[in-house]
């Protein structure tokens, strides 16, 4: 298995991200205005390492792509929305962001 490698930027497209990581159990987080990631990933197992790491580069994919809904009765909640073609296409921008943290 391939190990996460902590880089300290990410490029999203045109944008460069500044990434951070944080203790375990913090989770993850991102700002596109600011172009900062946070993983919460220092000492976490791989797998709930990848999981973390795979939930931010996916979320940030289906941004991009503008199939990233809020809900306007939840704060911080979202509902998703893709068509099988444009899955495929976030799999795509997917599979290169996470190439980026591989070994």
């Amino acid at each position: 298995m391939s190990k996460i490698k902590k880089i300290k930027k990410l490029r999203v497209n045109s944008f460069v991200f500044d990434i951070s990581y944080a203790d375990k159990g913090a989770g993850g987080r991102f700002s596109f205005s600011e172009r900062k990631i946070e993983l919460g990933i220092n000492g976490a197992e791989d797998e709930q390492a990848l999981m973390i790491l795979t939930h931010e580069l996916m979320e940030i994919c289906i941004i991009e792509m503008n199939c990233r809904l809020n809900r306007p009765d939840v704060d911080s909640d979202y509902i998703f929305v893709m068509d099988h073609r444009q899955f495929e296409t976030a799999c795509n921008m997917f599979s290169g962001l996470l190439a980026q943290f591989l070994e």
